[in-house]
């Protein structure tokens, strides 16, 4: 896995499957979803019929496709003459629509792409999204939606250069980055509470060290996800931007980064021995096994080592710390979701959009919830392993994407490369900040 495609660490096997109206699932699945469907009043309902075709990211019987097919029962109880297909295409989707929309195949929503790829695809959903939100009282589907999300999907259409204040896509699916903690490793060391600010942080780290406990473990996959977090929040977003542009940027030879590079120096006293040679999904596991304290995450890692955390792990969630004397504050968080939209050419365009509000519906996302899921609504309780996430994302108030939209080939060839060595032991601060200005001037 690369560390540069961020939503597609959460990994699966490729599977691609047609799911059309509720007749093509067993009977209990479809008992069952049909027993719990709610309709809509009858004034509320509108004039539409046909067939939405949606191809998604998941694959059948992940916890987010059964909430999208309990949405697509719910819409074709309500709309009867409406179908629903859903071809579950995993995490290839992105590869395999291209080249179906450019074959004529039908396709009415998609999820899982970046605005940036292709900006003329999305349909303008705004009007869908000033509507009543199902399930919500007095609030719009846009207003149902936590604010963070909202502001994601914004920040994703600005930068592909789409309109601000319209709807062009919805995220949906949330996750939010933080470190995974062992509750019981807490307690052996004494940790009665989780850190909020870096000082408080490496004391936890210490406590931890003291009582013969690994206090972080990691992979190659994740490992940047540390000192991405450390630096933005020290030197602020847009340093981040500029750095990103430019290896050049004045803001690569400033104090800051040479701060950054120390603290993950003296972090790496605090790194299980494994890390230097973990790969991915190593260094999970031996957070799953109890053998490290701390795994720094998106909200997603609790489904990737189920089978060997098992069901009663003690699983505990807390933000990135704040950096003391940094541009930002505790409010600032990697969030994002999966974007679903309607396709700009879609045959049901109407039909689409009705479809997608039965996505967006407390009903469908309190769902999600009960099985583990992550729901988007505001109000819906992240339950489980991710329960704590709740307030983290509840909190974020400011938005970066999982690496902290630090990229560029300078910094997955340079700074990346040095900042794991040090963190591993395998080469100094001083020495890092050196090679990483005399490599500068060639990108």
């Amino acid at each position: 896995m690369k560390k540069t495609l961020a939503l597609m660490l959460v990994l699966a096997t490729l599977l691609t499957m047609a799911a059309g109206c509720s007749g093509n699932h067993d009977a209990d699945k479809g008992d069952t979803q049909g027993a719990n469907a709610s309709s809509v009043p009858a004034e509320d309902l509108k004039q539409l019929s046909g067939k939405v075709v949606y191809w998604s990211m998941f694959n059948e019987g992940e916890p987010e496709a059964q909430a999208i097919q309990k949405a697509a029962d719910m819409f074709m109880k309500d709309y009867p003459e409406c179908e629903v297909e859903i071809q579950w295409t995993g995490r290839s989707n992105q590869n395999l629509v291209g080249p179906a929309l450019e074959g004529g195949e039908q396709i009415d929503i998609l999820d899982n792409f970046s605005y940036g790829m292709s900006t003329e695809r999305y349909l303008d959903i705004t009007d869908m999204m000033n509507e009543p939100a199902y399930g919500q009282k007095d609030v719009t589907v846009a207003e149902s939606i936590l604010p963070v999300l909202n502001r994601a999907n914004e920040q994703g259409q600005v930068q592909a250069g789409l309109a601000k204040d319209k709807y062009y896509g919805v995220q949906m699916f949330p996750w939010v980055v933080g470190f995974f903690y062992n509750k019981d490793l807490f307690a052996q060391a004494g940790v009665t509470e989780p850190p909020k600010t870096w000082s408080e942080f490496v004391a936890v780290c210490e406590k931890l060290k003291a009582a013969g406990i690994n206090s972080i473990t990691c992979d190659d996959a994740y490992m940047t996800l540390i000192p991405n977090n450390y630096l933005a929040r020290l030197v602020g977003s847009d340093k981040i931007a500029a750095m990103s542009a430019n290896a050049s940027d004045p803001a690569w030879q400033s104090e800051e980064v040479k701060q950054a590079f120390a603290q993950m120096e003296k972090l790496s006293d605090f790194m299980s021995p494994q890390t230097a040679t973990n790969k991915y999904p190593a260094g999970q596991q031996e957070f799953a096994l109890g053998e490290a304290a701390m795994y720094l995450n998106a909200s997603w890692m609790p489904s990737e080592v189920a089978d060997t955390a098992g069901e009663d792990f003690p699983w505990g969630f807390f933000a990135f710390p704040e950096v003391e004397g940094g541009v930002e504050k505790a409010g600032y968080s990697s969030v994002g979701g999966i974007p679903l939209a309607v396709y700009s050419k879609s045959q049901n365009p109407e039909a689409a959009k009705e479809f997608l509000r039965y996505v967006i519906s407390k009903e469908v996302q309190d769902f999600l919830a009960e099985l583990g899921g992550a729901p988007a609504t505001v109000g819906s309780e992240w339950t489980g392993p991710r329960a704590e996430c709740t307030d983290v994302i509840g909190a974020a108030d400011k938005v970066s994407g999982l690496n902290c939209d630090l990229s560029s080939e300078f910094v997955s060839a340079v700074f990346t490369i040095e900042m794991n060595k040090v963190l591993t032991k395998q080469t100094t601060a001083d020495k890092a900040v050196s090679v990483l200005t005399s490599e500068a001037s060639k990108y």
